[in-house]
Order: C-alpha cells, then sequence, then structure tokens
C-alpha cells in the first residue's frame, strides 16, 4: 500500500504542475517559443500537456480505484469489536 500512495502522491503533484504550466483557451503554453514549428511551438506544446495530462488523471483515476479496491478488501477481514464480543 505504501507504494501506491507514493505512486499517487507523485501523479497528484505531477497533475497539478502540468494543468497549472497550461493557458486557457488551448493557447500557448509557459514553455511555448515564438520560433519556427515544432515540438515546443504553441500547438505542439498544447497536444503535449494535453495528452500528459490525459495519462496522469488516468493514472490517478486507476490508482485511486486500486487503492480502495484493496483498503475494502482489508477491512472485510478484520473484526470490530462488536463481533468479538459475540464470540
Amino acid at each position: 500500500m505504501g507504494i501506491l500512495l507514493a505512486i499517487h502522491v507523485l501523479t497528484t503533484i505531477l497533475l497539478i504542475l502540468i494543468v497549472l504550466i497550461q493557458k486557457n483557451e488551448g493557447g500557448s503554453s509557459l514553455f511555448a517559443n515564438s520560433g519556427s514549428g515544432g515540438m515546443f511551438n504553441a500547438r505542439g506544446t498544447s497536444n503535449m500537456l494535453t495528452k500528459a495530462t490525459w495519462v496522469l488523471a488516468s493514472i490517478f483515476l486507476l490508482n485511486c480505484i486500486l487503492m480502495s479496491a484493496i483498503e475494502s478488501s482489508d477491512l472485510k477481514t478484520e473484526q470490530t469489536i462488536i463481533d468479538e464480543s459475540k464470540q
């Protein structure tokens, strides 16, 4: 569970940074330059950041579901005080 939590924190920080780097309305980003075409022009950077956002959001969502499933299975195996008193 510790590894999943570390992945979750790292993914969250990266997702926040990627979203903050992007500008509104699909315009250029912080790293875009006014030079000729290429990967780091306004459109190329925007596409790259959009893809990175989708990948990180997917990892975040899958990690949330996985951690929730693991935690709920751990809770089913534990007995409560009421269950112990019945025995």
